[in-house]
């Protein structure tokens, strides 16, 4: 299995390296999910991408951000880039920029970013046939779902193993960008998952701390068992940690890889001093959930940052060497000519001296010997020389140094560079079929909200299916899949989806999917209706290209969490109602649960637009859509009626302050 290491600064690039990593990720400047890490820019990549290849250890950059419309053409000219330099693998969350790369980068190695909650064997079939060569999964996952992916695809498997998970899966959360304008999906998340809560059940305190704070993940004690599922690569997290965390965490599972054994008491109490928040956790793999996972009392780290003499030495010195094989001949009259070979490369260099007939003492084996083995701070290091010396010969030993040095040179540099891959000119073009009128949809989760809006007229409505199934009228209705898929398919002509493994028959796109740009709408526009990401103002809207019909949420709660590790069940709440976290300025955020055992954490606001509805109209979509969660049928019905009164001209009062929120349509996240 490969070991894949974070990397944030050169720093950690090179503690990586010399700690044992098969490959490195690292982000460029722009389009990094961890922008706040220290990253690298355009001269830096070239640098340290040639550095790493040096080694022999391989460099993925991630590139795995959401792509606004108006950053696809810096995007597209940034990954021509990457692919110039020969970086050896790029990580994407989008998946019409992917679309793309793959078109114009064919030979371009994708990897699926984590962001993508690949849960299921279903997705990972469909980003595999998108392009993309390895499928890194959802860290919600546990042992037999693994099992069950790796069995049914052709491509590479990657998971993590070990450092920080959050409490949402990744690409399913919205509350950095729902609260604090700064969006996880694009690299900028403020982390509210560590802040404390108070767990309420109607009005009454049930809990309280950091309810929202996951312990680090530490798969050290499952090596074996990962190499009997046969994943292909084992990644640790820290992007923003410092060189002596990812020198230590690296080092410790290099030596479990390679003697594929559980770790030693004081290896773990290394992984334990270098970063642990209250303990480790190998939850999602054991399927072992609940609080036991959680470090309720202390969101932060809990050790005392200690590393040993090695780790620490990992950091500063270029301890890891390349064995080489180097060849000399010495003839006289001609010059010497040195070779050096790492096995797979193979480095020639002549002098310019000739070798001439030794007056007093002749080269001899031994000493060419060891002005060969001479490579000092070079990465290489020679056990083993073949030299052919003609009898009563000897040439200038500066000469053989020389010589030597521009072996290695030559070496280095081939070991340095990766061919660049082909450059396919791709149609790009995208049809816009924007329109000027609007038409209400929505969106419930009980049989009654599902009533009312077919009273009201409401023409398209997603459901969950145990609502479709006690409806007298089955027109106009979507069936809603769970909010991740984990090979649960929702048998209906019309199915509302979260992830493209779920595509089948008449499906609608929600806005899981994080649609911000034309090349994504463009790339399911086979779709019914493609709702847009939640994260987009009104002129982002406006700017995307909409070859097929779009959909915004108009009004709605938005969820911002969606949880495998329920905070309910872990609280002994599981199937109790009028639950919510409250965080200390007392906002709450109602928890509310859904088919298929899964939690979400709803805003404490809903997205209110009906007195806005002239701006919405500008947009070009399609479709309005009023998402009802936790709304009584009279709030529901008051607010239908409010956005068609709004729709057909009549003005609306605006809500009582703070009471609502008009989430990013005026305000674009970082």
């Amino acid at each position: 299995m490969e070991l894949l290491a974070p990397a944030g600064s050169y720093e950690a690039l090179k503690a990586a390296v010399h700690s044992g990593a098969d490959a490195v990720y690292i982000g460029g400047s722009k389009f990094s999910a961890r922008a706040s890490a220290h990253n690298f820019d355009n001269e830096e990549l070239e640098k340290w991408i040639k550095y790493a290849h040096l080694y022999g250890v391989d460099i993925h950059v991630a590139a795995n951000t959401l792509i606004k419309e108006n950053e696809t053409g810096d995007f597209l000219e940034y990954i021509g880039y990457l692919n110039k330099l020969g970086a050896d693998a790029v990580i994407m969350q989008d998946l019409g920029m992917a679309d793309a790369v793959h078109k114009m980068f064919p030979d371009l190695v994708l990897h699926a970013s984590t962001q993508l909650t690949c849960a299921s064997k279903e997705t990972a079939i469909e980003l595999n046939k998108l392009g993309f060569s390895r499928i890194v999964l959802a860290r919600e996952l546990d042992k037999k779902s693994i099992e069950n992916i790796k069995k049914a695809v052709d491509c590479e498997i990657e998971i993590f193993v070990h450092g920080a998970i959050c409490m949402s899966y990744s690409g399913q959360c919205l509350m950095s960008s729902m609260i604090g304008g700064r969006s996880g999906n694009r690299g900028y998340c403020a982390q509210p998952c560590r802040l404390p809560y108070k767990l309420e059940n109607n009005a009454n305190t049930v809990n309280k701390g950091y309810l929202l704070s996951p312990k680090d993940m530490c798969l050290a004690e499952h090596i074996e068992e990962l190499y009997k599922i046969g994943v292909d690569s084992l990644k640790i997290e820290g992007r923003l940690k410092r060189s002596e965390y990812v020198s230590t965490v690296v080092g410790v599972y290099r030596k479990l890889l390679d003697e594929v054994r559980k770790p030693y008491r004081e290896e773990i109490n290394e992984l334990m001093n270098a970063f642990n928040r209250s303990g480790f956790t190998d939850g999602y793999f054991t399927s072992k959930k609940g609080i036991q996972m959680m470090s309720y009392s202390n969101p932060s780290n809990v050790s005392q940052n200690s590393f040993t003499e090695d780790a620490i030495a990992r950091c500063t010195n270029e301890i890891k060497k390349i064995p080489v094989r180097i060849s000399a001949t010495v003839k006289m009259g001609c010059p010497v000519v040195i070779t050096i070979s790492d096995g797979e490369n193979t480095a020639k260099a002549t002098g310019n001296a000739l070798a001439e007939y030794a007056q007093k003492v002749s080269l001899s084996y031994e000493r060419l010997e060891q002005q060969l083995k001479k490579l000092g701070n070079t990465p290489f290091i020679c056990d083993n020389a073949d030299i052919y010396i003609e009898d009563d010969t000897t040439i200038a030993i500066g000469e053989i140094n020389s010589v030597r040095r521009e072996a290695v040179e030559k070496l280095c540099k081939v070991r340095e560079e990766r061919q660049s891959g082909k450059v396919c000119s791709a149609d790009l073009n995208i049809k816009d079929n924007k329109v000027d009128e609007q038409t209400l949809t929505a969106s419930v989760r009980t049989l009654k909200q599902a009533q009312l809006c077919i009273e009201n007229g409401i023409e398209r409505i997603y459901a969950p299916i145990s609502v479709i199934n006690n409806l007298k009228t089955k027109s106009g209705l979507v069936a809603i899949t769970p909010p991740v898929s984990k090979s649960e398919q929702v048998d209906y002509s019309a199915v509302q989806i979260n992830s493209i493994g779920q595509k089948k028959g008449r499906y609608f796109l929600n806005y899981r999917m994080n649609v911000t740009n034309s090349y994504t709408v463009n790339l399911f526009k086979d779709a019914q209706c493609v709702t847009l990401s939640p994260e987009l103002t009104i002129k982002e809207i406006t700017k995307i290209k909409k070859p097929c019909d779009t959909e915004i949420i108009a009004y709605g709660r938005i969820p911002l969490m969606t949880f495998e590790n329920c905070p309910l069940k872990a609280n002994n709440r599981c199937k109790t109602s009028g639950n919510a976290l409250k965080d200390r300025m007392n906002e709450e955020f109602p928890l509310l649960c859904g088919e298929g055992c899964f939690c979400e954490l709803l805003n404490s606001k809903p997205i209110y637009m009906a007195d806005k509805i002239r701006d919405l109209k500008n947009t070009g979509v399609r479709y309005l859509r009023l998402d009802f969660t936790i709304e009584s049928s009279e709030e529901c019905e008051k607010i239908i009626k409010e956005y068609k009164a709004a729709l057909s001209g009549a003005a609306i009062d605006k809500r009582k302050e703070n009471t609502f929120t008009r989430g990013h349509f005026y305000k674009p996240v970082l």
